[in-house]
């Protein structure tokens, strides 16, 4: 590990990570800087299935928290009448975030998002599956401790 920080004029030092282990790759003890975004640092993913109709959870905010996407891989098998959805709800507000019709042929989808594409303060992730549609989502997001009421969210998107 380099053993230099970088510091703020107010002296605050800016956030090192360390990363999983030695990097592979490199040659004999050379360093090296890494400018990443904290999606990819502190990022983590779900992955849920279904093969009948119904909701099921994919992941959810803390208390009061928000979801960022960072990724979306979506499969779906072709079914007559078969729609597969993923959305923000909070059970009063639904906003759907990705909508596909598996009628005609299967779907198979990868999203790197990016933008700043986040839901509002605990609204969680579902997907929703009509028909008997076998079917597999993943998503990338990370979670963060606050975020906006509703109506808010919708005014600033």
């Amino acid at each position: 590990m380099l053993e230099v920080k970088l510091v703020e004029a107010n002296g605050k030092s800016l956030h090192i990570e360390t990363p999983y282990g030695e990097f592979k790759g490199t040659v004999g003890s050379e360093k090296m800087l890494v400018v990443v975004d904290p999606y990819r640092v502190h990022g983590t993913f779900a992955s849920v299935s279904r093969s009948t109709a119904g909701t099921t959870n994919i992941t959810a905010p803390p208390s009061n928290g928000a979801l960022v996407l960072t990724d979306l891989i979506l499969n779906a098998e072709k079914q007559n009448t078969g729609e597969v959805l993923v959305q923000f709800t909070d059970d009063s507000n639904t906003v759907p975030v990705f909508n596909v019709f598996v009628t005609d042929g299967p779907a198979n989808i990868a999203i790197p998002f990016a933008g700043r594409f986040h839901g509002w303060r605990d609204a969680r992730l579902d997907l929703v599956v009509t028909s008997d549609t076998d079917c597999t989502v993943t998503l990338g997001y990370l979670k963060v401790d606050a975020g906006l009421p509703f109506v808010e969210w919708d005014a600033f998107r």
